[in-house]
């Protein structure tokens, strides 16, 4: 398994538990619409708590937009600037 974030096991299962019909197949996973797969606004906001603490990352409020939280893939290139910064 790579290093990166975008694939990491962690980060896809800590979705899917917020995003419940979201796609088996990982590649899938990765760029599926997480509105589609069930993730809502309230979710969301529990997500990005669930992301800062199992990450150990403070997501600025700048951050917190519908593009950074639309699919896996855009989740882990967020995390990957955070923490690179």
């Amino acid at each position: 398994m790579s290093d990166r974030i975008g694939l990491d096991s962690k980060l896809v299962d800590l979705v899917r538990e917020f995003a419940p019909a979201l796609p088996g197949d990982l590649s899938l996973a990765r760029a599926a619409d997480l509105h589609e797969a069930g993730l809502t606004s309230m979710a969301t906001v529990k997500l990005m708590l669930a992301i800062e603490a199992a990450y150990d990352v403070a997501i600025p409020d700048a951050e917190l937009t519908p593009e950074n939280f639309r699919s896996i893939a855009a989740i882990a290139a967020l995390l990957e600037r955070l923490q690179a910064a």
